[in-house]
């Protein structure tokens, strides 16, 4: 059984918690921060609900569930104005704050909002934690449960089945059938007979009675893929099975009747398709009851790494095979990639893969060809954004953060020489960032060619301080369009969103 854990002191919320209704999930009170975070490393807890206030080193308990191998979401309250600070933590982890004068009724309701996610995500095998799929996935907890008609749009291979098939196995009506069909690719007149059957003799090869999706759906759900290649003909008839539930198949006499819940997908901008005639205005609004994009993979690159081990872990048990996981070159190299195919084509490259791997690690090297890196692999800075053509058209900018790092090797190499020749009062020092620091002075020759060195100033003329600039002049330049942003920078954005947050620029 799963659990929350709530974490308060002096006993605030534990009257009303007590009160609380969570089916099917255990509550567990405590005000000791290790026994509440021994409990959560017990493993199965859904969310850890910490009440800050009165712990004056919550930060240091907040990191240290971070560092802990669970997936359990994470409620903060009182911690509003740090709580941004403190969000950067595993990507499976999802984190919520609410203010200090949040009461009782209303945390219940978050926890209660995070424990329904949590349940339709772990049914449908939706993988991924950006904010993108949080919003599908509340569409879905929110939608699922009415019977009304949902559309789903989104570009191929970006998972539109997966998503109505999460509809469906959360909805009232999961114990009946889910019956899907492709109505690209279609005549007319096949389309009618996968719609809606047809009698024995009907037409030239009908040797049988054939039920269609309505029959076979009857009190389930119809998922309708690719509903805009519908022919304009067959939407009218299809317009008024769906309205009245009624239908005949071809060639036959007798009306039928069915109660399905429908669900359609297209990949096509169906209010385009409208305004061109390609598509009935009405069918389109009675298709439209609820809406919910799914989204390119490359607007979501930080669920790359999380997808790639999902699908890693499932072509392992598949295949028998025994490989343990992205080197931080490949995983480099899967998020720069556009991903055309979106999900669907990475989970394709990562089974081709997985069978000629076999086991270890997959490095760059292992992956298709038009997935290689063209250079060296990134620093943990921000890298020269190379063009591959020889022409040199770089960006100014991050040549001048290239320039920046050589000068502080070569600045560190001076230190390490001027402390060998200074005895035993030479040496190292380590600096309150981590970096080494020379013991004694070393000089600059950069200095006397320009008469100003940026290394002089250790709080204007850093790297870190040269990332914000150039990070800054990014957002500027592409209006603050974060993901072009991550672009022009060459970084992902995922990179992008934890140094906007380092440097306090979010």
């Amino acid at each position: 059984m799963r659990s929350v854990v709530l974490l308060s002191r002096r006993h605030r919320l534990y009257g009303a918690a007590a009160r609380w209704e969570l089916p099917e999930v255990e509550l567990f009170l405590f005000d000791s921060p290790s026994e509440a975070l021994a409990r959560v490393a017990v493993g199965r807890t859904s969310a850890f609900v910490f009440d800050t206030r009165d712990y004056p080193r919550w930060r240091h308990v907040v990191r240290k569930f971070f560092s802990m191998k669970t997936d359990a979401d994470l409620v903060l309250i009182g911690a509003e104005e740090d709580a941004d600070d403190l969000a950067a933590g595993p990507p499976e982890v999802a984190v919520r704050d609410l203010p200090g004068d949040a009461g009782p009724d209303e945390i219940h309701q978050v926890v209660q909002r995070l424990l329904q996610l949590r349940r339709v995500r772990e049914r449908s095998g939706i993988v991924g934690r950006s904010r993108a799929i949080a919003e599908v996935l509340s569409l879905v907890a929110h939608a699922a449960p009415l019977d009304v008609n949902v559309l789903i749009l989104g570009e191929s291979g970006t998972g539109k089945e997966l998503v109505a098939r999460a509809i469906h196995d959360n909805s009232p009506r999961s114990g009946r059938p889910f019956i899907s069909l492709n109505c690209g690719a279609m005549s007319e007149g096949v389309l009618e007979s996968e719609l809606f059957g047809h009698a024995r003799g009907a037409f030239t090869g009908a040797v049988a009675e054939h039920d269609g999706v309505f029959k076979r759906a009857d009190g389930g759900t119809l998922f309708l893929d690719e509903v805009a290649e519908m022919p304009l003909g067959m939407q009218t008839r299809f317009l008024r099975a769906l309205e009245t539930g009624e239908f005949t198949p071809v060639g036959g006499r007798s009306v039928l009747h069915s109660d399905i819940r429908l669900v359609a997908a297209t990949h096509r901008d169906l209010a385009d398709d409208v305004g061109r005639g390609r598509f009935r205005q009405d069918l389109y609004y009675r298709l439209r009851v609820v809406v919910i994009e799914t989204p390119a993979l490359r607007d979501r690159r930080e669920d790359i790494p999380i997808l790639a081990e999902a699908f890693l872990a499932d072509e392992n048990t598949r295949h028998g095979m025994h490989v343990r996981g992205l080197t931080r070159a490949a995983e480099q190299a899967l998020l720069a990639h556009d991903w055309p195919g979106n999900v669907r084509e990475l989970r394709n490259v990562l089974s081709s893969v997985v069978v000629l791997k076999q086991r270890g690690m997959v490095d760059a090297a292992d992956l298709p060809a038009e997935l290689r890196p063209g250079g060296p692999v990134p620093s943990p800075y921000l890298p020269v954004a190379l063009d591959g053509s020889g022409r040199g058209d770089l960006d100014l900018g991050l040549v001048a953060t290239s320039l920046l790092e050589i000068r502080q090797e070569l600045r560190e190499i001076k230190a390490m020489l001027a402390a060998g020749g200074r005895g035993q009062g030479g040496g190292w020092t380590v600096g309150a960032d981590g970096r080494l620091r020379p013991a004694g002075p070393v000089v600059d020759t950069f200095a006397a060619e320009t008469g100003y060195s940026p290394l002089q100033d250790p709080d204007q003329g850093d790297l870190q301080a040269a990332e914000r600039s150039l990070i800054e002049s990014a957002l500027q330049n592409t209006g603050g369009n974060r993901r072009r942003a991550a672009e022009r920078l060459g970084i992902s954005e995922r990179t992008l969103y934890r140094k906007l947050r380092l440097y306090g620029l979010s």
